[in-house]
């Protein structure tokens, strides 16, 4: 039992994230807009016009999300 590797694990958390790809700049880099409207480069394989989520940190493709409107409200 490593207990920095546990401890590392702990701490490595994906930070998800929501965006809409806008264009394939080809080598497995994507072109996506986020809900902010903000642009983002991601690593990975989707279709255009395809919702995704990914990895802020990483900036890489998790899974395809549903094409639905999402929002965020502050607590």
């Amino acid at each position: 039992m490593n207990i920095l590797n546990q401890f590392n694990q702990l701490l490595n958390r994906q930070e998800l994230a929501i965006a809409t790809i806008t264009a394939n700049r080809g080598g497995g880099k994507l072109v996506a807009k986020t809900e902010s409207n903000a642009t983002v480069i991601l690593s990975g394989n989707l279709e255009i016009g395809k919702k995704c989520f990914y990895d802020r940190r990483t900036s890489k493709i998790i899974s395809e999300a549903p094409n639905v409107e999402f929002a965020d409200y502050p607590v």
